[in-house]
């Protein structure tokens, strides 16, 4: 057997075409193919004609990132290294080598670009027959802030921060006014020096004498009016950004880190300043359609902004849009509003009552077993019947708070031998049906076996993609801050897994067709 020579060092006569190293079905040419078809002609005439060192192409720069998307990551600092090392990236990135600021900043400043490339995403999947539009399901997930439960502050917290430091400032100036340059333009002594910095803080919390504790500065707090050693002004204005931004929350406290940033309770039953991930997907090859980001804890208020987003993107794919498909969502979205809205549009919606909720979820009825949810409703007859079998008619309808309420009742109940326990010490069991007249409509739906059985394709469409993207693509914890980017960087990860979708399904077309 013959040794070959090891030729580490061997130079290249002639240049050598980096596709020859690539093989054919390498995912990079997809996403070349992607990204030629999303006009950048605006954003580069930005820079045409202008002074300085020449930029990038915005295309150039949208390769390598939906190439590293597409992998399951976003790091710009890994996306730089790869141009260098990474023959596939090498290749997108034509031999350039964008540094990760440069790559960070496309991100924060292009968010239209990312959008078009979303729904090329979503027109690419419409020609290759991947979506129908029969059966659309939303769902929504929390997803962690960059920022600590304990980075918190509240209204009390900045007024007293920015007492101090304005004072600071004002001496600051008044001793510059005097001393001129010989006071080196520095901050007060109590503000350098530690320990006059301590004391400081200590009679700022002794201030008050009715309340204490109101005035006792966290450790967030502290962290940040230390940052004002170097530079107070700074942190001035951050202060006065943090009480606009607290205006606009529903809680009385918020982050330092991320203003933006809501708390939420997560799986575990935690508090945590999160993020509330929203994403429409299409059952047959579970393509997403529309994704954002929204600061509102709950579902109740995203069904409407969904569709209208969904409607956006499909906009110029679609000559008209479909409107005969089915629309399914958990119990969250239960409320007058988005039943009402589904009717209003013509939808055929399935939105789970939380009866069908704790069913799908295994939760013990039976451990309050006189409960409403442990209550049958015969649609044919219109009435309730008890877990003993005794029937409660339909007895009374009338409106409490511009809502409409049904009653149902039996006279049986002072037969019943459980009657104190069902009962709580009233002669019978009344049953109430409240909302819209379009909620009890969509209530009443849900309790057929066909609704729930058209309802049951939403576990396998919404939940897979979340689990893909979290598991997966390791998006348990967003790396930006602020809504508009949180938003990009979801968005990013929505369009990483689409194009997975669209090219692992066209390769198992094309490998069928060869074979």
């Amino acid at each position: 057997m013959v040794l070959k020579d090891d030729n580490i060092n061997q130079t290249m006569l002639v240049p050598m075409d980096l596709r020859n190293l690539i093989p054919e079905d390498h995912p990079c040419y997809f996403i070349k193919n992607v990204v030629d078809l999303i006009d950048c002609s605006k954003a580069n005439q930005e820079f045409r004609g202008k002074p300085g060192e020449f930029a990038y192409p915005r295309e150039l720069l949208l390769r390598p990132i939906l190439m590293s998307v597409f992998d399951g990551g976003l790091s710009s600092r890994e996306i730089e290294r790869k141009t260098r090392t990474d023959i596939a990236h090498m290749y997108l990135a034509a031999m350039e080598h964008p540094s990760y600021r440069t790559i960070a900043r496309f991100k924060v400043d292009y968010s239209d670009l990312i959008d078009e490339a979303f729904k090329t995403t979503i027109k690419i999947a419409k020609e290759n027959d991947l979506i129908k539009i029969h059966h659309l399901s939303l769902d929504g997930t929390k997803i962690k802030a960059k920022t600590s439960i304990n980075k918190l502050t509240d209204e009390n917290q900045i007024k007293i921060m920015k007492e101090h430091l304005e004072k600071s400032i004002e001496l600051d100036q008044q001793e510059d006014d005097e001393l001129g340059d010989e006071s080196g333009n520095s901050v007060p002594e109590s503000l350098t020096d530690k320990e006059k910095f301590k004391e400081t803080v200590k009679e700022i919390q002794e201030s008050s004498k009715n309340n204490r504790n109101k005035d006792k500065l966290r450790s967030s707090s502290l962290n940040l009016l230390k940052q004002a050693e170097k530079n107070p002004e700074k942190v001035l204005k951050k202060l006065n950004e943090l009480e606009e931004k607290l205006k606009e929350s529903p809680k009385d406290v918020i982050s330092i880190n991320d203003p933006d940033a809501r708390l939420m309770k997560n799986k575990k039953g935690k508090w945590e300043w999160d993020y509330n991930a929203q994403i429409i997907v299409d059952e047959y090859k579970g393509i997403i359609l529309s994704s954002y980001i929204t600061q509102n804890p709950t579902d109740h208020f995203e069904l409407i902004p969904s569709i209208d987003q969904l409607e956006n993107n499909l906009n110029g794919i679609y000559e008209e849009m479909p409107t005969n498909f089915q629309f399914s969502a958990d119990n969250g979205y239960s409320t007058d509003e988005n039943t009402t809205y589904l009717e209003e549009k013509g939808l055929d919606g399935y939105i789970s009552t939380r009866k069908l909720s704790r069913k799908e979820k295994k939760y013990n009825l039976w451990e309050k077993p006189f409960q409403k949810d442990n209550f049958c409703y015969d649609a044919e007859i219109e009435t309730y019947i008890c877990p003993l079998g005794e029937i409660l008619y339909r007895r009374k309808t009338y409106e409490y708070k511009n809502k409409q309420r049904i009653t149902y009742w039996t006279n049986e109940c002072k037969n019943c031998i459980i009657k104190e326990i069902c009962c709580n010490k009233k002669n019978y069991r009344t049953i109430q049906d409240y909302g819209n007249p379009s909620k009890i409509r969509m209530q009443r739906k849900m309790e057929t076996d066909w609704a729930q059985k058209i309802y049951k394709k939403r576990s396998k469409t919404a939940e897979l993609p979340f689990a893909h993207i979290k598991q997966n693509m390791k998006l348990h914890e967003f790396t930006t801050t602020g809504t508009k980017n949180t938003n990009t960087e979801f968005k990013f990860y929505t369009i990483g897994y689409n194009l997975k979708r669209i090219y692992n399904e066209i390769k198992q077309l094309n490998d069928k067709t060869n074979t």
